[in-house]
Parts: structure tokens; C-alpha cells; sequence
């Protein structure tokens, strides 16, 4: 017997996935025909869809930006950006452009505003949402531009609605800043007519003390101390009104804030970091240290030093310029951090220029202190002048600075009349859209592409996931793998080429009987047939076998039902006879016996009756079509199958049988269901196994040899039975079966056949 091995790995080769796809031809084609045809279909009935986008560019630094009082909000560009997609994405402004295409002429030709099939119309919300689904907005990199797509189902809808669009955005945004614009304007002129007021009041009151006392002029150095006193003032009042304007910038932002959530105006203060606090306190040190040093400039320095002192300025420019730039990328790190309660609600850029603000408050105040240390050094000069003279000093002074306090405010005032008739947006359109030519869905060649590769690449990998999941045994080299010996293959009777051939000889026995009779006696009715052939070849194999003993008692099994054992038991008797041996083949499945429907014989007066002693030996033995063939068939069916087989009196039976017939075969039940062919097998001189292509599991096969092995069966071999050389793509026995068996009787060769031979 051939002692069993282990499955060994071998390494796959290009002609077993080839097999594997040929086997799977019909699954690929199919799932190809299905998925293609799903593509077309979706291909050509889908509505297509047009899209259309217009340009904008949005300037990095708006109005309540631009530098008021020495005060640079520097803002962050990239957070700019972001916020205007997000404006841009934003519900009120859908549904302000919903609104205004309902209002508009060509309302009635936009889908928004069409019933469905039950005749119901849209509500504003899914209206809105449809809009906001089928906007998209692209920023390019490195730019202030911003590409507004939409996508419509006709040309004219998508340019009308992407361009509607972007009007609505348009006026927000210049809605937005007239806002502040007009905030800006209304603090500058309140402080103009603030200015204005005092300015006239210092003059009436400079006037009536001069005409009161007899005084008219001062002497030169005190004329001198009140000027530079006064230019101090001023600077010190143009710092304070700075601060104020920063106050009241802050306090716009909380308010804008305010509208999302109220208490982050009382919470924006606390929102901090040790590194921001410290930075704040750099800045506002540096601010200070460079006005005391510009004030030093001023009153000490000769004119022959003076320039070259000033040339050390821009040092304290640099530096402060560092420590804002670190304040704003840590007051960014901030705004987006979750120190801030609700970020999804609080645009970043907001949040930074309140953290920035604070910064320069703080810097504004230093400054304030600097020059107040100066004001209060001449203001000690001035009072020590005479109680008189002193008078009109102070008065000229108060209308020196009230004077050139107004100049500088009403040159604010006008900067700020000039920056809202210049701009009063930041968001210009740089291309409209206009109606598109093609549709860009559904893309047709691109679809049928995909079809194509997708139904292909899912039947292949239907094919291999089938493959990878299926452990029966498909080919001859799978059983070599396991280490058995195969005796032959034997291919799948294709009935319908055998139809006409012997239809005259199944005429008389009806349809159903005749094609049992065809499938299982194909070497008596087509023996030229490739499937008979494989019958002679297992003869041969089995005649030239090398065994101690000769070859007289044969038993066939197979690890389940229906995997050809009977069959096999019957044409293997028929291959044998046609050598010119005696044959006699036994139908010892006690249990389903189909030996006798095969033969179109009575099951009665079998091999139960004689081993329960009711018929004799020589009425065993029935006469078939063959002089030399003769069938033991089952006859009753027995209560305990087991125990007639394994008793001494089939021991003698098989003797005599031995002794009067050249060969004997034995057809038994399955070896893994019952143990029959397990007991019948120690009884007999050698043991097939049966194993039906693509049917027979694996470890079936590994569990009905070991059952012959625990009872030290001889194991003759395995035959590989119902192999489809249709779909053994790649096999060398597709090339033998093509080569030789192309046509019943006559030799074919074929391409596919001698280039993997």
C-alpha cells in the first residue's frame, strides 16, 4: 500500500492561474456581462449634469486692517482664506441666493423650484442643502483666488447659479465692511468735533488772558519750552486717542464674536499662555524703550549726532516687528487649540486679532507712560517760570496741542472718507462663468472603462476567492501533491456526443433508463471514446502493477456517495472482459446497490440470499451482454450489512469465486459513512479509491485513508474520476484529450494544446 504523505507546497506557476481562469470562464463572463451592462445602463439614463465656475480674488488685508494711528492688526493671510470659504460655504449665504433666485425672471426653468414626481415642491432647507451639495470651492495655493464650481442639470442653471452666487457673496462681504467702515468714520468724526471744540475753547481763553493781563508774546526760551512741551502733549494725546481707537477695535470684534457666543467677551482676557503674557510684556517694554530713546534723540542729542543716533532706530523697529510676528503665530496656535471653548462656532482669525489686540494695548500703554514721564519733566520747567508768564504759557500750550491734535485728526478723518469711496470690499470676480459645452456626468468613455475593468476584475477575483475557499480536488497533480499514487483519470462523460451513436441501441429502453445506461456503460457503447480509453488505461495500470501476489480480487470505494464507484466497478468489469478475462463484479453495497440498475437486472437472488444460506452458489453468478462478464448483484437488503460482509462465510465466497473467475471487483459502500468497504478491503488483493474532480473534499480524502490504513488495507491507488478537461486549461491532460479525442474516433490538435503540453 502507498504510504500517504503530507501536502507539500509547490510553487505556483503562470499555468495554474491560467487553469483557475479557464476553469471560472463562465463566472467572468457573466459577472463582466452583468457589471457592464449595469454601466451602460446607469451610462445612459442618468441625467447629465453641467458645471460652471467663476474666479474671485479676495485681498489679504481689509479696511479695519489697514493702519490706523501707528496700528498694524496684521492679520494672518491663510486664516483669511479660510474664512471666506467658510462664509462661502455658509447657510445664510445659501439662503440668501435662494431667495434671489426665487425672485428671479428664470425661476420657473431652475430644478430647485420644480415639483417632484408626487407633484410636492421643496422647502427652503432642502432647497439650501441641495445648494450647498453641489457647490464646491477650490483655493489655489500660494493665492488670494478662490474657484466657485456648480453643478447643475442644464448649462444655463449652473453659470446663472454659480453667478448668483458670487454676487450674493459679494454683497455681504461689502455689506460687512461698511460695517466697520462706518464704526471707523463715526469714532474719527466724534473725535474731530471733540478736537474741534476744545481747540476753540483754548483760543478764547488764550485771547481773553492776553487782552486781560497786557501780554502779547512770550520770550524766546520760554516760547521754546512751551512748543516742545506742546509737541509732547500732542504725541502723548495722539497715543492715547491710538489706544482708545484699539479699545474700540477690540470691542467691535467681542461684539461680532458676541452674536455666536455672549461670554466670550469676559472670557477672551483669561484665554492665555505664559509665553503669550511674556510676550505681551517684551513688546510693550520694547514700544516704550523706543520712545524714551526717540525722546532722547529729540532734546539731547546735538545736530551733528543726531542722524546718527536716529540710524539705531530701526532697531527697535526689528525687534518690536519680531515680537509681533511671534505674537500673532502664537495667538494663532491659540485660536485654533482647544483653549477656545467652541472653535466651530469661532472663526480663528477673530480670535487671534483679540489676542493680538491685547499685545498692543499693552504696547500703547507703555508708550503712554514713556511720554507722560516726559510731559510731567517740561510740565515741572514750565512751572517754575513766573506766575504770569507761566499762565500764558500753559494757555499757548493747551492751544498748541488742541491745534495740532485737530490737524492730525482731521487728517484721519479724511484718510478714512478716502478708504471707504476707494474700497469699500475686499472680493472682486476676476472671470464670470458662462454656460458649459459638454456635460461632465455622466463621462461615458470613462464609465464603459471602468465597466470593463471592474466586471472583469470582479469575475477574476470571484474566480480566485472561489478558488481560495474550494479545498475539493480538481487535478492529478493535487493527488501526486498529497503523495498518492494515480492509476488514471478518467474524463466527464459528455452525453450529448454520444446521443446518436447509440440511440438505436437504447430505443427500447426509454429516455431516463437508456441515459443511465449511456453514463454508465460507455465502454461497452462508445469505445472509442476518450472516457473509455481511460478505462483501458486503468486496466493496463493495474495489470502491470507490482505486487507480491497476483491481482485477482479487486475492490472498489471512495471516500463519499456519488463520486462514480459503481461506475467505475462497471466499466472497469466491462475493460477487463473485453481483455478476454473472466470477470465477475460484485455489488457488496448492501445499502444503496445500483449495480443491478446498471445492467438492467432484478437486485433478487443476490449476495445476501446466499450468504443467509437461501440460494446456492451456482444461482449467484448472472449472465450479462458479455460471455465473460457476469454481475453478483445485492438481492435483499439486509438489517445489519456490516456483519454479513465481515462473516467467514464471505470469506469462502470470495475463494470460490477466486477459483472460478479470473478477476473479481467489488463494488462497496463509501469507506468514511460506513465501515463495509473498510472490513471488505482486508478480504480482497488490492484497494481503489474513487476520488470525483471537484467534488471530493480534501480532508474527506484525508479521513477515508486513514481509515484504510488503520486496517492495513493495500491501496492499489487512487482514480481521479469526472475530470472536465474543459476546464483543465493548462493540464497535460487537456492536451491529451484535445490531441488525440477532438472528435469521437478522430485526433485533434489544438494551439492551446501543444503550446502547454
Amino acid at each position: 500500500m502507498v504510504e500517504y504523505e503530507e501536502e507539500v507546497e509547490s510553487q505556483v506557476s503562470l499555468n495554474d492561474y491560467l487553469r483557475i481562469l479557464y476553469r471560472s470562464r463562465w463566472l467572468i463572463i457573466i459577472s463582466f456581462i452583468v457589471v457592464f451592462s449595469a454601466t451602460v445602463f446607469y451610462t445612459f439614463t442618468t441625467d447629465p449634469e453641467y458645471e460652471a465656475s467663476t474666479t474671485l480674488i479676495i485681498q489679504s488685508t481689509g479696511v479695519m486692517e489697514r493702519s490706523l494711528f501707528d496700528f498694524d492688526y496684521f492679520g494672518n493671510r491663510s486664516t483669511l482664506i479660510s474664512n471666506q470659504v467658510e462664509i462661502l460655504k455658509s447657510r445664510n449665504l445659501a439662503e440668501q441666493v435662494v431667495k434671489r433666485l426665487d425672485l428671479s425672471d428664470v425661476r420657473d426653468s431652475l430644478r430647485l423650484f420644480q415639483p417632484n414626481e408626487e407633484g410636492e415642491y421643496l422647502s427652503l432647507r432642502d432647497m439650501v442643502s441641495i445648494l450647498r451639495g453641489n457647490m464646491q470651492i477650490d483655493h489655489k495655493k500660494d493665492t488670494d483666488v478662490i474657484t466657485l464650481t456648480y453643478v447643475a442639470e442644464s448649462p444655463f442653471a449652473a453659470a446663472y447659479i454659480v453667478n448668483t452666487i458670487a454676487d450674493e457673496y459679494q454683497l455681504l462681504n461689502t455689506k460687512a465692511n461698511r460695517v466697520q467702515l462706518n464704526e471707523l468714520k463715526d469714532f474719527v468724526e466724534q473725535q474731530v468735533a471733540k478736537k474741534e471744540e476744545e481747540l476753540r475753547l483754548s483760543e478764547e481763553r488764550l485771547r481773553d488772558y492776553q487782552e486781560q493781563e497786557k501780554l502779547t508774546n512770550l520770550d524766546e526760551e520760554t516760547a521754546e519750552l512751551v512748543n516742545t512741551l506742546a509737541t509732547y502733549e500732542a504725541k502723548l494725546e495722539e497715543a492715547q486717542i491710538s489706544l482708545q481707537a484699539t479699545l474700540e477695535f477690540k470691542k467691535s470684534l467681542e461684539e461680532q464674536l458676541n452674536e455666536r457666543r455672549e461670554s466670550l467677551s469676559s472670557e477672551i482676557s483669561q484665554i492665555s499662555t505664559p509665553y503669550l503674557r511674556s510676550l505681551q510684556e517684551q513688546l510693550a517694554m520694547a514700544v516704550a524703550e523706543r520712545t524714551k530713546y526717540v525722546i532722547a534723540i529729540e532734546t539731547e542729542a546735538e545736530d551733528a549726532n543726531r542722524r546718527f543716533f536716529e540710524s539705531n532706530i530701526h532697531l527697535y523697529d526689528e525687534k518690536i516687528n519680531a515680537l509681533r510676528k511671534k505674537l500673532q503665530e502664537e495667538a494663532k496656535k491659540i485660536s485654533s487649540s482647544s483653549m477656545v471653548s467652541d472653535p466651530f462656532q469661532l472663526t480663528q482669525e477673530l480670535v487671534s486679532k483679540l489676542l493680538t489686540s491685547e499685545a498692543e494695548i499693552k504696547a500703547g500703554t507703555a508708550k503712554i507712560n514713556a511720554l507722560q514721564e516726559v510731559v510731567n519733566q517740561y510740565s515741572q520747567k514750565l512751572d517754575a517760570l513766573p506766575a504770569k508768564v507761566l499762565e500764558l504759557a500753559r494757555l499757548e500750550r493747551r492751544r498748541k496741542v488742541d491745534e495740532q491734535t485737530y490737524i492730525l485728526m482731521v487728517t484721519k478723518l479724511e484718510e478714512t472718507k478716502i478708504q471707504a469711496a476707494a474700497q469699500n470690499r475686499n472680493v472682486y470676480v476676476i472671470d464670470k462663468a458662462i454656460e458649459p459645452l459638454e456635460p461632465v456626468r455622466p463621462k461615458k468613455k470613462l464609465n464603459l472603462l471602468l465597466g470593463v475593468l471592474i466586471g472583469l476584475g470582479l469575475g477574476v477575483g470571484l474566480a480566485f476567492v472561489r478558488e481560495y475557499f474550494d479545498n475539493s480536488v480538481k487535478s492529478p497533480e493535487e493527488l501526486e501533491q498529497l503523495g498518492f499514487n494515480v492509476l488514471t483519470s478518467i474524463p466527464k462523460i459528455q452525453m450529448q456526443k454520444f446521443e446518436k451513436k447509440i440511440e438505436s441501441r437504447l430505443e427500447k429502453l426509454g429516455p431516463i433508463e437508456g441515459k443511465k445506461i449511456e453514463a454508465r456503460l460507455i465502454t461497452h457503447l462508445d469505445p472509442k471514446s476518450p472516457v473509455s480509453e481511460a478505462y483501458r488505461t486503468l486496466r493496463t495500470n493495474l495489470q502491470f502493477s507490482k505486487i507480491e501476489n497476483d491481482l485477482k480480487t479487486i475492490l472498489i470505494t471512495s471516500s463519499g456517495p456519488k463520486e462514480g464507484k459503481s461506475t467505475t466497478a462497471a466499466n472497469l468489469a466491462i475493460a477487463m472482459a473485453q481483455a478476454g478475462r473472466d470477470v465477475v463484479l460484485i455489488d457488496a453495497d448492501l445499502r444503496r446497490p445500483v449495480v443491478h440498475s446498471i445492467f438492467n437486472m432484478d437486485k433478487d437472488n443476490g449476495i445476501t440470499n446466499y450468504l443467509m444460506g437461501t440460494i446456492s452458489f451456482d444461482e449467484l453468478p448472472k449472465k450479462t451482454f458479455m460471455d465473460n462478464l457476469s454481475v453478483i448483484t445485492s438481492g435483499v437488503l439486509p438489517p445489519n450489512p456490516s456483519e454479513l460482509l465481515a462473516s467467514k462465510k464471505m470469506e469462502e465466497l470470495l475463494k470460490q469465486l477466486k477459483n472460478r473467475f479470473e478477476i473479481v471487483i467489488i463494488d462497496s459502500p463509501p469507506v468514511v459513512a460506513v465501515t463495509d468497504a473498510a472490513i471488505l478491503s482486508t478480504k480482497v488483493d488490492g484497494t481503489i479509491l474513487v476520488v470525483a474532480s471537484e467534488q471530493t473534499n480534501r480532508d474527506a480524502l484525508k479521513r477515508a485513508y486513514s481509515l484504510l490504513d488503520s486496517v492495513e488495507t493495500r491501496l492499489l491507488g487512487v482514480l481521479l474520476n469526472g475530470v472536465d478537461v474543459e476546464g483543465m486549461y493548462g493540464s497535460y491532460y487537456y492536451y491529451y484529450y484535445h490531441h488525440y479525442y477532438g472528435k469521437t474516433g478522430r485526433k485533434k490538435s489544438t494551439f492551446f494544446g501543444r503550446f502547454f503540453s
